[in-house]
């Protein structure tokens, strides 16, 4: 599910297996990654993620 700010839901991004983790990536951190249990999916979303503070 996709939330705001104020945690009122937004959106709900269906896929045919469940997810069990997503991330931001790209090179404008606009693409939404999603892990599943056999699949890799991806999407482009009209935000961005946050930097990452990792080196």
């Amino acid at each position: 599910m996709v939330f705001n700010p104020e945690g009122k839901p937004l959106a709900f991004i269906r896929l045919p297996e469940r997810c069990a983790n997503l991330c931001f990536g790209g090179a404008k951190r606009n693409r939404l990654f999603m892990a599943a249990s056999r699949s890799l999916y991806a999407l482009y979303v009209n935000t961005r993620g946050c930097r990452s503070s990792a080196s």
